[in-house]
């Protein structure tokens, strides 16, 4: 069964397609109520997750999926829906839309 990819507008997919690693976040949504409010710079991708290093120099593996991030840009923040960016990193870049 194919799933639907929700579509990224604007900025956000600019954002959607380019490299996220060494990127600023914060997640702003969340199925899960302890992880909104977690910040820190993507030091890691894969398929389904990101790896965030925080202030503290702890490093948290966040689903992409069920979470939405806060992603800073020169311009201001922009908002990912996980959902939409859920590809692997390399195949990302091509497959956002």
């Amino acid at each position: 069964m194919k799933r639907t990819v929700p579509r990224l507008d604007g900025p956000a997919r600019s954002v959607g397609r380019d490299e996220l690693i060494g990127r600023s976040v914060r997640i702003v949504g969340s199925s899960d109520e302890g992880v909104v409010g977690l910040a820190g710079t993507v030091v890691d991708e894969t398929l389904r997750t990101l790896t965030l290093r925080t202030r503290e120099g702890r490093e948290v593996r966040v689903g992409k999926r069920g979470n939405v991030f806060e992603v800073a840009t020169p311009a201001g923040p922009v908002r990912l829906d996980g959902a939409a960016i859920e590809f692997r990193p390399e195949d990302r870049t091509k497959k956002v839309r």
